[in-house]
């Protein structure tokens, strides 16, 4: 899963369980023949997800996004 982009480093901290599901999908495509490392998994979840819902809320919570209070709405 090779990047062609120049890349800068990040350190994050997630929930293990979160850290179990990318490594199930690391084995998923390693089964599928594919050479995938974790930090290569996450990178290719992170702009899927990026692509698919374009940082909108609702898309990303996978319902109706709150009702800003009059005080968010733009003007």
């Amino acid at each position: 899963m090779a990047h062609e982009e120049a890349a800068k480093q990040f350190s994050f901290r997630l929930p293990v369980g979160l850290i179990e599901r990318v490594e199930r999908c690391k084995k998923d495509l390693q089964g599928q023949g594919l050479e995938a490392t974790r930090a290569g998994v996450v990178r290719l979840l992170l702009k899927y997800a990026l692509d698919a819902t374009h940082c909108k809320l609702k898309l990303l919570l996978g319902r109706k996004a709150p009702k800003r209070r009059a005080s968010q709405k733009k003007e």
